[in-house]
């Protein structure tokens, strides 16, 4: 057992998520993609391969993935929200299973399955919720998400990656992660 602080342990489980990202069995969630005409990209950090897209009238951030290292096709969006959230590796565990419900009923014949979820015990900051899910389209197609939420000290965000493959999904959520991480304020080194 660990006696590093929190703050190193929720640093430590983000990069070790990051490297174990290669590993088959992470994923989970569904960046959705944009319904109106994609304005000028605004986003604070740009990441290679990727192109931000930020519809007009949304707080949400997408990135559309143009290189095959991160899988044509892909998808990752965050969206950030203001300070004091709480939230419970519980409340999340249990929020997600609504998730999935709302999912399937808006198309039908459509299965979304929990393939895990993990994340930080504790309350401080930084800390990352995350599940795996697999989604099964009516026709067979399967999409492959891992969604998040991540609190930092200015702040917390959903960051949701899809792709066509697990190892896809889990390996952009994570490249994303961290950015995202410091946009929320990473605590001061003590």
């Amino acid at each position: 057992m660990s006696t590093l602080p929190l703050t190193g342990r929720a640093l430590r489980w983000l990069l070790l998520s990051a490297l174990l990202s290669v590993v088959p069995g992470i994923g989970a969630a569904r960046a959705e993609t944009p319904a109106a005409a994609p304005a000028a990209a605004a986003a604070p950090f740009a990441v290679s391969g990727w192109k931000p897209q930020r519809p007009n009238g949304t707080d949400v951030t997408f990135f559309l993935c143009e290189d095959a290292k991160c899988g044509p096709g892909s998808k990752v969006s965050y969206r950030l929200y203001p300070p004091n959230t709480t939230m419970t590796i519980e409340q999340f565990r249990a929020s997600q299973e609504q998730t999935i419900k709302l999912l399937d009923r808006r198309v039908p014949g459509q299965t979304t399955t929990i393939l895990g979820v993990d994340g930080d015990k504790g309350t401080g900051v930084p800390r990352v919720f995350r599940v795996r899910r697999l989604k099964v389209a009516p026709d067979g197609t399967r999409e492959y998400q891992v969604s998040g939420v991540l609190f930092g000290v200015k702040g917390s965000a959903s960051l949701i990656s899809s792709a066509d493959s697990e190892k896809g999904s889990t390996t952009n959520f994570a490249q994303f992660a961290v950015p995202v991480l410091v946009l929320l304020g990473l605590p001061p080194r003590q």
